[in-house]
């Protein structure tokens, strides 16, 4: 500028040595305080979305390089603006003569520099609710890489140019060069910035994860189309009946608030549970098992025997959609909701139920060899046709109830195939009679409507356990 290259009243924009120096280490201090400054608010973010499973925020070594030359590229940019800013802005001499081009560059700084960070602020606050709050489990589902990666290519770019609006204005084409040059030094700055990890990010990632059920354990649910989902957290407790990773251990095991625990244990464990709660809050509480599906069926007939015995009547089987579209643990609220008799009660009499069962006309009893083939009324049937079947056999006489026999050597993925199919064709059936009745789904009926629908396809399923039969043989 002192050699007037640029041929415009160059004075007033000469920058002295000092000044010079003072601006860029103060642009590179405040590069690297910003960038501290995003990179903890991004991993705060990450701690925020801890659940009481411990599923955490993960990202990828490249999703957080990525993240990182962002923050970066924000941060010498805006460092930049500064520079500019500290280098224009400088006091009149008296009855110095007014020059409005160097106070526009300054303002054009000032105002750029608060105007983005109010914007980037005001979005990151309401990213942070969403997907915090009201987007519960939201990092499975959406995520802006590499998707949506471009966007934050755009916001440097447009960030960058605007810096060098009025100055652009001002030396017109000879400013280009100036700007090329300081776009390659903001790059091999960013870059650089963007190599520095101020948190062990992976020393996060193991914190959390080493108590998660997922990580350490082997859990895999079973799929079905017939589902809800539990929204009163509040009352929900949940079970874990897992298998260990290693394969030479396939003994099934419980496990409670992370902790492994005994089946003698659960008693004690649901009434420090129902202690907590009001009197009014217990008959409504839910107990979700969360049960791999390779678990035998022996195993899980004992847990919910021992359920029965503590007075738990609902249950609910953690379960993910058929084909799941995200990662498993984003289903953490999807159940098969069920109920367990009460078979120790005073009033319950195992051999006049049954008594009652046998009494119905059309009933279909449901059988399973140890491989968990099945067979309907003693006859085998494809795994593909057994929806088929029921919805044949139920039609044809109304006054119908399926008695299952429950074979422990199965696993459990066979077991709930049966009931997940068998609930499936009772809710078919009743959102076609819904149809043809009312013309209305049956989700959208009223009360009344809805009581007539179940009254004319009732959900009649009965499982025989080796519990069961014995307190029948024993009386």
């Amino acid at each position: 500028m002192k050699k007037r290259i640029l041929n415009i009243d160059s004075k007033i924009f000469e920058i002295p040595r000092f000044r010079l120096i003072t601006g860029i280490l103060i642009g590179l201090f405040y590069s690297f305080a910003f960038y501290s400054f995003l990179y903890l608010i991004r991993e705060v973010f990450r701690i925020l979305s801890v659940t009481e499973d411990y599923d955490l925020w993960i990202l990828t070594d490249k999703e957080v390089y990525f993240y990182n030359l962002f923050f970066a590229f924000i941060s010498v940019i805006i460092s930049q603006s500064v520079c500019f800013a500290f280098w224009f802005d400088r006091p009149r001499k008296f009855f110095e003569k007014r020059h409005y081009r160097k106070t526009t560059i300054v303002n054009d700084q000032r105002v750029l520099n608060w105007y983005f960070l109010s914007w980037f602020s005001k979005l990151a606050i309401v990213f942070g609710i969403m997907f915090g709050l009201a987007f519960h489990g939201g990092f499975y589902v959406f995520s802006f890489y590499p998707d949506y990666n471009y966007i934050f290519i755009l916001i440097i770019i447009v960030l960058f140019l605007q810096t060098w609006n009025t100055i652009g204005l001002t030396f017109k084409r000879k400013s280009l060069k100036w700007m090329l040059l300081t776009g390659v030094i903001i790059s091999i700055i960013a870059f650089g910035l963007s190599r520095i990890n101020l948190i062990d990010y992976k020393a996060i990632n193991h914190n959390y994860l080493v108590k998660n059920i997922h990580n350490n354990y082997r859990l895999e649910l079973p799929e079905t189309n017939s589902y809800e989902r539990l929204f009163r957290r509040s009352l929900i407790e949940n079970i874990y009946v897992v298998k260990s990773k290693s394969q030479n251990e396939n003994e099934p095991f419980i496990i409670v608030e992370n902790k492994k625990i005994d089946l003698y244990e659960l008693k004690d464990k649901i009434m420090d549970w129902q202690s907590m709660r009001s009197e009014y809050e217990i008959p409504h509480m839910v107990y979700q098992l969360h049960i791999d599906k390779t678990v035998k069926m022996g195993f899980v007939n004992q847990l919910k025997n021992e359920l029965a015995k503590s007075g738990v009547t609902r249950i609910a089987y953690a379960v993910v959609p058929i084909n799941p579209e995200y990662d498993i643990r984003y289903y953490k609220d999807f159940s098969f909701q069920t109920w367990l008799p009460n078979w120790y009660s005073d009033w319950f009499n195992p051999k006049e139920i049954y008594d009652d069962i046998n009494r119905t006309q059309n009933i279909i009893e449901i059988k399973q060899g140890t491989s968990g083939k099945c067979f309907i009324n003693d006859k085998t049937v494809e795994n593909d046709k057994i929806k088929q079947i029921l919805k044949h056999l139920i039609t044809n006489d109304l006054d119908y109830i399926i008695k299952f026999h429950v074979n422990d050597s199965v696993e459990f993925s066979d077991y709930f195939r049966v009931i997940s199919y068998s609930r499936e064709v009772i809710n078919e059936l009743r959102n076609e009679y819904s149809k043809e009745t009312y013309s209305e789904q049956f989700d959208w009926l009223d009360y009344e409507k809805e009581k007539e629908v179940k009254r004319k396809y009732p959900l009649r399923i009965f499982e025989l356990t080796t519990d069961f039969k014995k307190m029948i043989n024993e009386e």
